[in-house]
Formats: C-alpha cells, sequence, structure tokens
C-alpha cells in the first residue's frame, strides 16, 4: 500500500533526526541515548489496524502540474489518526521511547481542470469542492409572445400558435417578441399597407399599357416611325427591369420604404410631365424613363413585403390578390383608355384622368407604407427540434381599439421614411444577382420568354395593323381587341393562384402538364395570329392572273373576323399566364431544398421571383419594339407567328425533359450559383475524429 509505505519513510527519517540531536548523552549502561522501538505487544493485546488508504482521484491534476492557478491557498492538512508500533530492543542500547506522530502527511493536494480558474466545472465527491451552478442557456428572449399569437415555452424557447379560428395553426415564420415586428402588427395596420401598394401597383399596370391603343396617333402626332412610338413602351419596360434588379439589390442595405417613396416621387413627376409634352416627342420619353424607373421598385419589393407582413396561411390569399390585379390592371385599362382618346386632348387626357388617383396614392404610400424589412434571422434559426414546444390554445382576442387622436399620433410617430440598415458586405450585395442567374430561374424564364414577348409585341402592334386601310379602326375599336386577353388572362391567373392545392400538392407531373398545356394554348394563338391575318389580306388575282389593286382591297377588312382575333389573343395570354403560374411553386421547390433555415428561404424566394419578373420585363420591352418591324407586311407577320409558334414547342420540350430527369440536380446547381452549398468545408486534410 502507498500510504503505508510512506508511513515507514517518515518514521525512518524521524529516528535518524532524533539520534543527531542526542549524540554524546550516555545511557544508565554507558551507552549513548538512541530512539528504538518498544517491544512487540503481547499477542493477547488486539492488533491496531490502520486506516483504509485514501483514494486518490487521478482525473485530477497532480500537485507538482505546471499550470496549477497561482497563489491558491493550500487545504488544510488532515492529521491521520493512528498509534506508533513500538520498536523491539535490540540491545543495552535500545532504550523504550514512542515516537510522535509526523508532522503532514503525503501531499494530496486536489487540483482543478487546465485552464480554468475559478472552476466552472462542478466538484467531485472525492475534491470536495462545491458544485459552481452555471446559469442556464437561453435560445432566445422569453418575453410575452406578440399580441396576435400564443406560445409554449419548453427549453427556453417559444412557440406560437394563431388565434381565434387559426389557434391550431403554428405560425410560419416565427413572429419575434418586438411589437414592431410587421408580423406582430395589427390587422388594420397590415391590410392598410397592403392595399396602400395595391393601389401604386395599379396605377403603374395602367401606365405600362396606356400607349398600346394610340401608337399610330402617337407616331403620327410626333412625326416619328411606329418603332419609335412603341418605343415610349418599350425603353421604359427595359429601363424597369434594370431598375428593379438595383431596388432588389439596395433594399438589402436600406429598406424597401426608402424606394417605395424614391419611386413614387419619379413616377408622379412623369405623369405630370406627360400631361403637357404633346409637341415634343424627346420631352415624352424622358418622362416615360421617369415612369420607367418607379415601375421596377413596385414590380420587385412588393411580392417581398406581402412575404414579409402575412403569415404562411394568410399570405396565399394576399398573393392571389395581387397577381390578378397586376394582369387585370395591365390589359383591362386599354379599353377605356381608347375611348379617352377619343377627345381632342388625345393621350394627355389618360394621363390628366391617372393623376387625379395621386390624391390617394400620395398619401397611402407616405403614412401606411411603413418598413417591412425586420431582421428575425435569430428566431427562424431555432426549430421545434431545438428548443421543444407544446401546443397551447390560443390567447382570447384583444379588445377593440378606436381611431383617436393619440392613436394616429403614436401611429405617425413610428412610419419614418428610413428606419432600417443593413450590412453593406459584398456577400448581401451578391444575394440578388445569384438569384437572377440560377438554373430554375433560367429555366422558368426560358419558357415563358416567347410567348410573353409576344403578347405584349402583338399588342403593341395591333395600332399599327388595324389603323390603316383597309381597317381604320379607331383606338376604341382597337382596345376592344384587348378583351380576350383582359377575360381569359385574369380567368388563368385566378384559377391558379386560388387553388390552395396548385402550391400545396405541386408534383413533377403538374409541372409538366402546365408547361404542355400552356404552350399548347400559345402555339394555337401565335400560329392562328399570323395566318388568320395572312390569309385575309392576301390580294386577290384578276382574271389575267395579276394582283388585285391596292384601292380596291376595302372590302378585305370585313374578312378579318376581330372577335376572333381578340380569342386567339386571350388564347395567348392564356397561355402565357398558366406557364407562369408555375414559377412559384418551382421557386419554393427549390428554396425549401437548398436553403438551410426559413429566413434564407423567404429571402431567396423573393430573390427567384424578382428575377424572373425582371428578364420577362426586359423580354417584353425588346418584343414591343421589335415586332413591329415584322407585323408591317402581313408575310412578315405570318413567318414570324410560324417561326415562333414552332421554337416555343421546341423549347418547351427540352425545359420539360430537363425537369422530368434531371429536376433535383437543377435544385442543387440553385444552392451552388447562389452560394448555399459551400463543399470547402467537406475538405479535410486529416482524419474526421482530429477534430473531436
Amino acid at each position: 500500500m502507498r500510504l503505508g509505505h510512506d508511513i515507514e519513510e517518515e518514521l525512518d527519517r524521524f529516528e535518524q533526526e532524533q539520534e543527531e540531536h542526542h549524540v554524546g548523552e550516555k545511557t544508565q549502561d554507558g551507552n549513548p541515548f538512541r530512539l528504538t522501538r518498544p517491544p512487540s505487544p503481547p499477542a493477547k493485546e488486539p492488533s491496531i489496524k490502520l486506516p483504509p488508504p485514501l483514494k486518490i482521484d487521478h482525473s485530477r491534476t497532480p500537485s507538482d502540474s505546471p499550470s496549477e492557478p497561482p497563489n491558491r491557498p493550500l487545504p488544510a492538512r488532515p492529521t491521520p489518526k493512528f498509534t506508533l508500533i513500538p520498536r523491539p530492543s535490540t540491545g543495552a542500547s535500545d532504550a523504550s521511547t514512542t515516537r510522535p506522530p509526523p508532522t503532514r502527511p503525503p501531499p494530496l493536494r486536489p487540483q482543478l481542470p487546465l485552464g480554468m480558474n475559478p472552476p466552472t466545472r462542478p466538484g467531485t465527491a472525492a475534491s470536495g469542492e462545491k458544485e459552481v451552478k452555471l446559469p442556464p442557456v437561453m435560445f432566445m428572449s422569453e418575453k410575452r409572445g406578440s399580441y396576435g399569437s400564443s406560445g409554449w415555452t419548453t427549453g427556453g424557447r417559444i412557440l406560437k400558435y394563431g388565434r381565434g379560428k387559426f389557434s391550431h395553426v403554428e405560425l410560419v415564420p416565427q413572429p419575434s417578441d418586438d411589437p414592431e415586428d410587421p408580423l406582430n402588427w395589427p390587422r388594420w395596420r397590415k391590410e392598410l399597407n397592403f392595399w396602400s401598394l395595391l393601389l401604386m401597383v395599379a396605377l403603374t399596370g395602367v401606365m405600362k399599357t396606356i400607349f398600346v391603343t394610340v401608337n399610330a396617333q402617337v407616331a403620327l402626332g410626333y412625326q416619328v416611325s411606329y418603332t419609335s412610338a412603341t418605343a415610349l413602351t418599350g425603353v421604359p419596360l427595359i429601363v424597369s427591369a434594370v431598375s428593379g434588379f438595383l431596388c432588389l439589390v439596395a433594399s438589402r442595405v436600406c429598406g424597401r420604404r426608402p424606394l417605395y417613396l424614391g419611386a413614387l416621387l419619379l413616377v408622379f413627376i412623369g405623369a405630370v410631365w406627360n400631361t403637357n409634352v404633346a409637341s415634343s416627342y424627346a420631352q415624352c420619353m424622358a418622362a416615360r424613363v421617369f415612369q420607367g424607373l418607379a415601375w421596377g421598385a413596385f414590380d420587385v419589393l412588393v411580392p417581398g413585403s406581402i412575404q414579409d407582413t402575412y403569415f404562411e396561411h394568410e399570405r396565399d390569399l394576399r398573393v392571389a390578390i395581387y397577381s390578378v390585379v397586376v394582369v387585370a390592371t395591365t390589359w383591362g385599362p386599354p379599353l377605356l383608355g381608347g375611348v379617352a382618346s377619343q377627345d381632342p386632348a388625345g393621350i394627355s387626357l389618360q394621363f390628366l384622368i391617372l393623376c387625379t388617383f395621386f390624391v390617394l396614392a400620395v398619401p397611402a404610400i407616405a403614412l401606411g407604407a411603413p418598413e417591412t424589412v425586420f431582421d428575425r434571422a435569430y428566431t427562424l434559426a431555432q426549430t421545434p427540434s431545438t428548443g421543444g414546444s407544446k401546443f397551447k390554445a390560443s390567447l382570447p382576442l384583444a379588445p377593440r381599439r378606436f381611431l383617436s387622436l393619440e392613436t394616429f399620433t403614436s401611429y405617425i410617430v413610428k412610419v419614418k421614411p428610413y428606419s432600417y440598415s443593413g450590412p453593406a458586405d459584398l456577400r448581401t450585395l451578391c444575394q440578388a444577382p445569384r438569384a437572377f442567374v440560377a438554373p430554375t430561374t433560367a429555366l422558368i424564364v426560358l419558357v415563358t420568354l416567347f410567348p410573353h414577348g409576344l403578347l405584349w409585341g402583338f399588342s403593341a402592334s395591333l395600332s399599327l395593323i388595324f389603323t390603316p386601310l383597309p381597317f381604320l379602326r379607331s383606338p376604341t375599336a382597337i382596345g376592344t381587341l384587348l378583351i380576350g386577353p383582359w377575360l381569359l388572362g385574369v380567368t388563368a391567373v385566378a384559377a391558379f393562384a386560388f387553388l390552395p392545392s396548385w402550391q400545396s400538392l405541386f408534383s413533377r407531373r403538374g409541372h409538366v402538364s402546365a408547361i404542355a398545356g400552356g404552350s399548347g394554348l400559345a402555339f394555337v394563338g401565335v400560329l392562328t395570329f399570323g395566318m388568320h391575318l395572312d390569309a385575309s389580306m392576301t390580294r386577290p388575282q384578276g382574271d389575267d392572273g395579276s394582283l388585285a389593286s391596292v384601292f380596291s382591297l376595302n372590302y378585305l377588312g370585313d374578312s378579318v373576323s376581330f372577335p376572333a382575333i381578340g380569342f386567339v389573343l386571350g388564347l395567348l395570354a392564356a397561355g402565357v399566364y398558366v406557364l407562369e403560374a408555375t414559377t412559384r411553386p418551382l421557386v419554393r421547390a427549390s428554396t425549401m431544398f437548398t436553403s438551410s433555415n426559413l429566413g434564407v428561404a423567404l429571402r431567396n424566394t423573393t430573390d427567384m421571383s424578382a428575377g424572373v419578373s425582371c428578364w420577362r420585363a426586359a423580354a417584353a420591352g425588346v418584343f414591343v419594339m421589335a415586332v413591329p418591324n415584322a407585323a408591317w407586311a402581313f408575310d412578315g407577320l405570318r413567318a414570324l407567328c410560324i417561326g415562333v409558334a414552332t421554337t416555343q414547342v421546341g423549347v418547351a420540350a427540352a425545359v420539360a425533359g430537363v425537369w422530368w430527369v434531371w429536376g433535383e440536380n437543377v435544385r442543387r446547381w440553385d444552392g451552388r450559383v447562389m452560394g448555399l452549398v459551400d463543399l470547402d468545408m467537406l475538405k479535410r486534410n486529416g482524419s474526421f475524429f482530429d477534430t473531436d
């Protein structure tokens, strides 16, 4: 035993010291005194047992550890309770004496773990140290839940549910505890923000097609070519694509509200400017560029504001309303715009009527559209598996609050022009550009590029085709040709937007079916439009085989069926919006596959959807200016329709095949392109267990 051996060594050392101190002294028989062990006890006496050896905790650091905390007092030295055994006599020189207890036991000083002073680990029974209690780990703030939800906390995390009939619905995304979080806004504030933005979306939609029915009159009034007249629509569309991209990048740094206010100012200046530019084409183009700069902000940022304001179970209805309003206000106003253009004021009257709506739009955006960008990334990073959760019944509904001067004043104070500031690092600024070139974004744009562009190109060319001889159609009559795109386009959008199963049960088969159906409708619409006009406008031959005079073509105008023209344009619009209906489910499937958490998924959904919108706007602007150059002759229009319709069938088949065979690989490449998958973390120089 280690303890017994140490005691024997201590006894020998003590005996040697006593002998050195008593040198020269004699015993009674003439021998020097020396300490001797007393004789062995008699056999009848019970033997004295040593205490059990102390168990040393070898997990502790030894006493001579170089990392021992400095200036730490030693623990009390316990005195072992034992009696020295007398040493038997060996001769006359031995004297019977007892040995005193040793001065100290072997060093058994407990040590702390390496590098920990004061201790942060709980003590053990062997060391005798007291347990040090650490503060509990908090996953998120344990403040009270938001006003409109309820929650149950387990492990420091609150999982919030809806209220009323949505008391069984887990809120997605989970709101923070801040009352200024857009998800925690009261219902009236959310609806005010939504309808204020929707008003500006409607105004921008009206401005986009305001020249469709009067392009021929504009070209004649400004003494420019028809292509230059269509440029008043095409150039702002291209500018809106560029400005939308820039606004999406800037919203990461300064939020959306400053961009809304700036866009409101630009579109107001452009609309007012257009009311008095009847004699200057350059000023009219400058005013339209101002409007195009504003269109980009409202085209790209409004879907993100809807997403940041409403929960998932509330969002589908608002997105459906937004989609219907966009289509209705784009293709419906030319029906009334053509009537207003019959006035002697011409196109200026349309802008004058439009400017009256800014009486509502300006205060609506200035006061009713607060900042919706809110950083809740820390909350979104928590999941039920990390924090634990249980269901709890929803809180009772809060009492109603009526409008008063106090509530209005407190609300106005919170509506600031600039209230959000985000990081401006390179990684943040590259989020939107990466989403714009992601494979899913590229494939969606590719399959909808030609139908979407031709819908805008044919609409801009209607005045070129039907205003001159032999038709002599007025702007009002040309506006009626857009009844088909308006009705069938809105029907197609509403059918898919208000169909919940389309968003939740979207599958590979449903996607391919939508591509086939949309491309089929677009193929029929494009091909029929070109072939019908070419067949109707073929110049008849005389008895001698020569073509009839151009002046005898007046009757040919009666051979063209204008209701059929409107219907085939409606088929084209229906095909365009059936193809567009696949955008949201495809983007959602991609972001759910590649994103690390819900916050990243929502951000990528906004970026990719905005990318599709910007690419389509740019394509529409190009086709608006290019199609009239081919449509001025009916044989050129026929060749254009045949070529584009055939190309669309091939592109649709190729895109459908890619999605059917390599759909998962496309989503994987989305993650690589957008920087969501970093393979550097998988490259290790040593064993996996080196960092364990």
